[in-house]
């Protein structure tokens, strides 16, 4: 409790990076554009005895993802990580009548431990069951298992008296890989990259708190190895540095603002460990310094960043990938994945601050950051719908640009406790999958959520890269 009243005062006091939502879209793509829906399942490569894939459907498609939230309901238990079924069959000559959830591949209404019947084109049903402990298949949990995607326990189905369509929730941990051959002869900004909002903010470790939930600091409920297991190819990093600490290494904290999370050197690990044993790219961005780097007038203090950097250098170093042997000119689209490929180089490192990038020519430039500074999910929409259209600029430095699909409060919305990280989430993450399949798909390249089990932007930038790589 402690630790959650430390982090709301620490919010309000700069109120930047959580996320705020006043109500709810409605979830329906637009109609002008065309929507994604059987591609997905040939991109995928079958993982299982009997050689079928992990999606498929004739048109339109079905998908599970997580619900942020908590719900609590008198008389009942609180139901944790309860699980959505979504469906699109917009543009389909018909809609399945039910839509279920099973335990593996479905075949039968008869296997369904939890079905509905359907009616309208598009939607989501969020049901009674929950995803459960958190566990990664294919030999993932802890360390590297079996290469391409595989199944966690629940199933989609829908159908009419058989199934017509049917998906799962899924690790992705050698997307990369398993594409090579169709999205080598992209360049980095071509790519359309799933992104974690925060991703350091997952789960307090510190003196006084271990919280793995909180209303208003943590933005995911997954580790860092978890979020690239499950598909997560970029990793925003909020960095804070407290000299107060006698070894060099534990003054570097994963920061929400103010509020220190996790300690840096154990994740930067975990990145090493999954590079070490895949052949995935990651885009790896020190986005924002909030504590220690800076002094009073806001002058980079060179020995937290030289440090920081040296750290870096210790644990990421054979994979970091130096932009003075891989940058392009300004406006461009950065190096092909296959160039990062042969070199062995897969760690694209951007630094927010370009002052220490000029003093350090392997560093990567400024990322754009696409951010809508509002609480208002309707005008997020707006603005990302403009802005990624707008990007890339012409003179970028950096090939890439992230979307940050996540609203922002006021200082009023963090000291009243209106909402939550997770409310938040549940309201926008629908709305950005409807998008990326449908007005953002041209030109996305970095989409960033909070909890992103909540959409199902994984799958889809695998899909869109692969589309991408198909028209070259």
């Amino acid at each position: 409790m402690a630790a959650s009243l430390v982090a709301v005062l620490a919010l309000a006091a700069t109120a930047l990076g959580a996320t705020i939502v006043l109500s709810l879209l409605p979830y329906r793509a637009p109609s002008t554009d065309s929507v994604l829906t059987s591609r997905i399942h040939r991109t995928l490569d079958p993982v299982s005895s009997r050689n079928e894939p992990l999606e498929f459907s004739n048109c339109g498609r079905v998908w599970v993802t997580v619900h942020s939230p908590e719900i609590k309901e008198a008389g009942h238990p609180t139901l944790v990580d309860a699980l959505e079924v979504n469906w699109d069959f917009a543009g389909c000559s018909s809609v399945p009548q039910n839509i279920g959830i099973f335990q593996s591949r479905p075949t039968s209404w008869s296997e369904a431990v939890w079905y509905h019947s359907i009616s309208e084109p598009e939607g989501f049903i969020l049901t009674d069951l929950s995803l459960g402990a958190e566990t990664l298949p294919g030999g993932w949990l802890s360390g590297p298992g079996t290469r391409g995607p595989h199944c966690l326990w629940p199933w989609v189905g829908a159908g009419d008296d058989q199934i017509q369509a049917y998906n799962c929730l899924k690790i992705q941990p050698t997307w990369m890989e398993d594409n090579a051959e169709k999205i080598s002869s992209l360049r980095i900004g071509e790519l359309a990259i799933p992104g974690a909002h925060n991703a350091g903010a997952w789960r307090f470790n510190t003196e006084i708190s271990n919280l793995a939930r909180d209303s208003f600091v943590l933005c995911q409920d997954r580790s860092i190895w978890a979020q690239l297991v499950h598909g997560i190819r970029y990793l925003d990093f909020r960095i804070g540095y407290y000299d107060f600490y006698q070894n060099e290494d534990d003054r570097y904290w994963l920061n929400h603002n103010l509020v220190r999370v996790r300690p840096i050197v154990p994740l930067l690990r975990e990145i090493r460990i999954f590079l070490d044993t895949t052949k995935e790219v990651v885009f790896l961005d020190a986005h924002h310094f909030p504590m220690g780097f800076y002094d009073q007038k806001g002058s980079p203090l060179q020995h937290a960043h030289a440090g920081f950097l040296d750290i870096v250098k210790r644990e990421l170093g054979p994979h970091l990938a130096f932009a003075s042997d891989f940058a392009t000119p300004a406006g461009t689209r950065g190096p092909t994945v296959q160039s990062l490929l042969d070199a062995d180089k897969r760690l694209v490192f951007s630094y927010v601050d370009n002052s220490i990038v000029n003093q350090n020519n392997w560093l990567w430039p400024v990322l754009p950051h696409l951010w809508a500074n509002t609480n208002s999910p309707t005008q997020l929409f707006q603005y990302l719908d403009q802005a990624i259209t707008a990007h890339p600029q012409p003179n970028a430095r950096s090939p890439l640009y992230s979307a940050m699909a996540q609203t922002t409060p006021t200082i009023l919305d963090i000291v009243f406790l209106r909402g939550s990280l997770r409310e938040n989430a549940d309201a926008v993450n629908r709305n950005v999958t409807a998008r990326l399949a449908t007005r953002w798909r041209q030109h996305a390249n970095i989409v960033s959520t909070d909890f992103f089990l909540g959409d199902d932007v994984i799958d889809l930038s695998i899909a869109l890269s692969v589309e991408r790589g198909s028209r070259l």
